[in-house]
């Protein structure tokens, strides 16, 4: 399996097109975090870097000859807020 590229597998759920459309989400795993108050704060700034730096951490442990489980070469994410 090359490289899982969410711009081109996922195009349906992150490049939608204009018309409204069902979609189905598949299962997936990622890091959340959960809270209140306003985005623009400090507290959540850092929690947003702390996800950015997971995540491209997991991204890189093959390079340095670690492999999780189930690992799979990926491009890192958008941010989504719910």
């Amino acid at each position: 399996m090359g490289k899982f590229e969410w711009r081109k597998q996922l195009k349906e759920l992150y490049l939608p097109g204009t018309d409204p459309v069902t979609i189905d989400v598949p299962p997936m795993k990622y890091f959340t975090i959960d809270g209140k108050g306003n985005p623009n704060g400090q507290p959540f700034q850092e929690h947003i870097e702390t996800l950015y730096a997971l995540s491209y951490a997991i991204r890189m442990m093959p390079k340095k000859g670690m492999t999780p489980e189930g690992y799979y070469e990926y491009t890192v994410f958008p941010l989504e807020g719910h």
